[in-house]
């Protein structure tokens, strides 16, 4: 992990860079639409501080989840004076999903419950 960008080109530059992946793979993910060659120019002057084509934050963004290099998020953290995250673990995330449904599973059990309380009862017929 680098300690220091020079600009967000740098940054992703080096994300793509430290993939592993080669540059004109990551361009025809990048702009599926385009022709191979074409893609590779525009992601080429995307990582270019004087080039006239620019990457979106839905598109660094697609970038990082591609390469599973997060330089641009580091870049920007560093440059906004904000620690840079820790990876979330990806059985921790399963963990709290589990813990959730579970818990949704519990409420609707619960109300189901009470509408069969109440419709024995007498209180309503039907449900729609």
């Amino acid at each position: 992990m680098k300690l220091f960008y020079d600009d967000e080109y740098d940054a992703i530059a080096t994300a793509i860079g430290n993939s592993g992946k080669p540059f004109k793979l990551v361009a025809a993910h990048m702009f599926p639409d385009m022709k191979p060659e074409s893609a590779y120019a525009r992601l080429k002057d995307c990582c270019n501080p004087t080039g006239t084509q620019k990457l979106s934050f839905g598109q660094v963004m697609r970038l990082m989840a591609y390469c599973e290099c997060y330089d641009p998020l580091y870049h920007a953290c560093d440059d906004t004076l904000h620690a840079r995250p820790d990876r979330k673990a990806p059985e921790d995330e399963a963990v709290k999903l589990v813990e959730v449904m579970n818990s949704a599973a519990q409420t609707m059990e619960r109300a189901m419950r009470a509408m069969e309380h109440l419709k024995a009862r007498g209180g309503i017929r039907a449900v729609a």
